[in-house]
């Protein structure tokens, strides 16, 4: 019903005289397809208080600030590229079976309309949220407890110190991990099915490493200083913006 609204509403703006001013301002400006902006802005938030945040400043203290970010970094962009890549793959379903209807960018601009709904269902509610929060932070120290316990992180009990080589691979491994089917790695998909493959790359990946970098810079204690009630509102109605951008692009 949400996503029929704000495709209709969409629809009747680009009835009216200004229609093909707000067309070309948004094609054409930071809200258009170029999809660094949409990308970059929707990670970050996402990220910031996630899973793999926590995860993130849990192992600078444990291996460094270097290793963790280093290793989460390169790990985020493989994720990214590989979600990037599908989304493509998506919007690429072949003519025969779409005809004239843009099946893969509608399917990707539905899905960031979910998001946005979601997200702002979230922030509306405010004790949940921190229940999210106390959530994510306890199922990232028993990840990286588990790995500890199994010599997946720091080397084997009695055994030898992991090299940095290993030590990175490790981050890498348990962020990678963490992240997979991560509500970040949806919203690329669908923004790369929507939007231009290269900026939506460049963009997340931009998002992920700033995330990371304050999450290996004081992960936790920036957390505690960010309502997760404004990071929820403010991606919402940020996925509800690029949707509309998306749809009206599409007309």
């Amino acid at each position: 019903m949400a996503v029929v609204l704000v495709g209709g509403v969409s629809y009747a703006v680009m009835q009216t005289s200004v229609g093909p001013v707000l067309k070309s301002s948004l094609v054409n400006g930071p809200l258009g397809t170029s999809g660094f902006l949409a990308a970059f802005s929707l990670i970050f938030l996402s990220e910031i208080g996630d899973k793999t945040f926590f995860i993130a400043a849990l192992l600078a203290l444990k291996l460094g600030k270097a290793v963790s970010f280093v290793g989460s970094v390169a790990s985020l962009a493989l994720m990214t590229l590989i979600s990037v890549q599908i989304g493509v793959v998506c919007s690429r379903v072949p003519d025969a079976l779409t005809s004239s209807i843009p099946v893969g960018e509608l399917a990707g601009t539905v899905l960031l309309v979910v998001f946005g709904i979601k997200a702002l269902r979230e922030g509306l509610r405010a004790d949940e949220q921190q229940h999210h929060a106390n959530d994510e932070r306890e199922d990232a120290e028993e990840a990286v407890k588990g790995a500890e316990t199994s010599g997946q992180i720091g080397g084997s009990a009695g055994g030898p110190a992991a090299s940095l080589p290993q030590q990175l691979a490790q981050v890498a491994t348990l962020i990678f991990f963490a992240e997979w089917g991560d509500r970040s790695m949806l919203a690329t998909i669908a923004l790369g099915a929507a939007q231009n493959p290269v900026g939506v790359a460049a963009g997340a990946i931009a998002g992920h490493a700033l995330a990371t970098g304050i999450a290996v810079l004081g992960g936790s204690m920036a957390a505690e200083h960010v309502s997760e009630k404004t990071i929820n509102i403010a991606s919402g109605v940020l996925f509800i913006l690029f949707a509309i951008a998306s749809i009206i692009s599409l007309l």
